[in-house]
């Protein structure tokens, strides 16, 4: 019966913590980024490679633009025009070869957008490298892209060729369900290893395999079944009346776009797995102070003012009348108030800390001899956190640090005053 609410709470508080960030972090704008990144980079790489193909089979490019306008993906663009210029170019000039790197350096930036949402969301600087890294890893994101592009383009190509041709129909039973399958689980399969390998060696932390795995799992999941009801109760005739040809790229664009918060926001969750207990710790820290009257800080208190533990710290529990410590003797941590009220008096000055607030953090900090003494008003009980530790989370965390500049202000002007 204890472990259930225990684990609730650890779920409430994680979730919390994932929601709070995604906004904070402002992943929204990433994602609609990412998605109009793609359309910028994907799909004309894609258009290039059917170029590239055509070219090598010596073919026209009549069967491959009927194929490829059966697909979602190339339905809101002018295939046939494009094709033909691509054709059209008998040898490749200084023109072409610029409209060829600037189509791989738009897929490059497709993939410094999401770069960028995982550097928000890891809270990585961005590293200085050598001009060799910097080459290697350049030509590593467009090889990616490429790949992607290809993996779409002939998955697709091959998907509707055999729905064009008709040769579902003369295939054995378990042939036919055995390539439903195939080219069902393939995608699914290719899009799970893909956002795992992501996951896993973009952010700087380098989070653990087994993380990158489920929450990609997760996610690949989630977009499976947005992307199941989405078409389910889509009624594609009507959009095409309004917007035509239109209506394919703002459908393309909007699974797009839902398929990059997904991406995001699972990110978000294997960064506060990886990092909860320092998290928990900052959020304990920022505690909103208890008269403020919106629902958030209310529930937000409610939620983590009651830790079950903080990251290495040590229980202590008080008597009404209790010293918490005295005056002139050695301080090496600071103190949370999980319950009752505490007296600090220093220089005739005395202030009151009740639950959910720290005290102590400056003496900690200099590593002087306390010059206040703290005593419990009622019984309570403390948490005491070593001068590592709160030096870890100031490291970890720049709100951490802001407040703690604010506290050391407030006490050097109160200090300043009281000699005066």
């Amino acid at each position: 019966m204890k472990r259930r609410p225990r684990f609730a709470k650890r779920a409430a508080q994680f979730l919390t913590l994932v929601s709070t960030l995604f906004f904070k972090n402002d992943l929204l704008t990433y994602a609609a980024a990412g998605s109009y990144g793609f359309l910028c980079s994907l799909v004309p790489v894609i258009m290039l490679i059917a170029g590239i193909l055509i070219r090598f089979f010596k073919t026209t490019p009549d069967s491959l633009i009927n194929v490829l306008n059966q697909t979602s993906i190339m339905q809101a663009f002018d295939l046939q025009n494009v094709l033909r210029s691509i054709l059209s170019v008998k040898k490749a000039g200084i023109f072409e070869i610029i409209i060829t790197v600037f189509i791989l350096l738009m897929a490059r930036r497709f993939f410094n957008y999401l770069t960028r949402g995982f550097r928000q969301i890891f809270r990585d600087a961005v590293p200085q490298r050598p001009l060799l890294a910097g080459i290697i890893t350049f030509s590593s994101e467009v090889l990616l892209v490429l790949g992607v592009a290809l993996l779409v383009f002939v998955l697709n190509v091959f998907q509707t060729f055999i729905n064009v041709t008709g040769l579902v129909t003369y295939a054995p039973w378990f042939l036919k369900k055995s390539g439903e399958l195939f080219l069902n689980v393939i995608p699914v399969a290719s899009m799970f290893l893909i956002i795992t390998m992501f996951y896993h060696f973009v952010p700087g932390s380098k989070p653990k395999f087994s993380y990158c795995a489920f929450f990609s799992a997760l996610c690949t999941f989630s977009f499976w079944i947005f992307d199941i009801f989405f078409h389910v109760f889509l009624n594609m005739g009507r959009y095409n009346v309004v917007y035509g040809v239109l209506s394919n790229l703002i459908v393309l664009l909007l699974e797009v776009y839902v398929f990059f918060i997904l991406l995001l926001f699972f990110a978000e969750c294997i960064f506060v797995r990886q990092f909860y207990e320092i998290l928990s710790f900052e959020q304990l820290y920022l505690l909103p102070p208890e008269n403020s009257r919106t629902p958030l800080d209310a529930f937000t208190r409610v939620l983590f003012k009651e830790p079950e533990s903080v990251l290495d710290a040590v229980e202590i529990n008080l008597q009404k009348g209790q010293n918490v410590y005295e005056s002139d003797t050695k301080s090496g941590c600071i103190y949370y108030v999980a319950s009752g009220q505490i007296s600090y008096f220093e220089n005739n000055h005395i202030e009151y800390y009740s639950a959910g607030t720290f005290f102590g953090e400056i003496d900690c900090l200099t590593k002087r001899k306390r010059k206040s003494a703290a005593v419990a008003e009622t019984d309570a009980k403390l948490f005491s956190i070593s001068y590592e530790t709160f030096r870890e989370l100031l490291d970890f965390s720049s709100d951490s640090n802001k407040k703690m500049v604010e506290t050391m202000n407030a006490f050097y002007n109160r200090t300043n005053t009281s000699a005066e």
